[in-house]
């Protein structure tokens, strides 16, 4: 019972250790905070141009890092009503402040009723209706 014991003590400072030192190891979706990501979705003229020339949705998400770090292991994940995967994005590191754009640019296509779910290393996943 005691190396049992001594085992799970080590395996859980190992863990302590990693999420303090080197957030970046450790896999999407697991922390305490949710991801520091600011989402703004945008319509432009270009994009009205693009829905009436293919019939296609000229929407963009732009998502904005609004910590002080970087985001480590970002991965952005569109979903349909139905809770299909449609896109998805991976970044490895996402600096402080930076921001990125996707949709009709990425070839995405955003829909009303598309789910957005956002994960990073060190947070927990945030999920937003479109």
């Amino acid at each position: 019972m005691r190396i049992i014991t001594s085992f799970i003590g080590f395996v859980l400072a190992i863990s302590i250790t990693i999420f303090i030192f080197a957030p970046e190891r450790l896999p999407a979706g697991y922390g305490f905070e949710p991801v520091p990501i600011e989402l703004t979705v945008e319509n432009s003229l270009a994009g009205e141009l693009v829905e009436r020339m293919t019939g296609k949705s000229g929407r963009n998400l732009i998502l904005k890092n609004i910590s002080d770090s970087a985001i480590n292991n970002l991965t952005v994940t569109l979903r349909s009503p139905d809770r299909q995967i449609k896109h998805q994005y991976i970044a490895e590191k996402v600096p402080a402040a930076n921001e990125l754009t996707l949709g009709w640019t990425k070839n995405w296509s955003i829909e009303s009723g598309d789910e957005l779910e956002v994960m990073a290393s060190a947070y927990y996943p945030v999920v937003w209706a479109l």
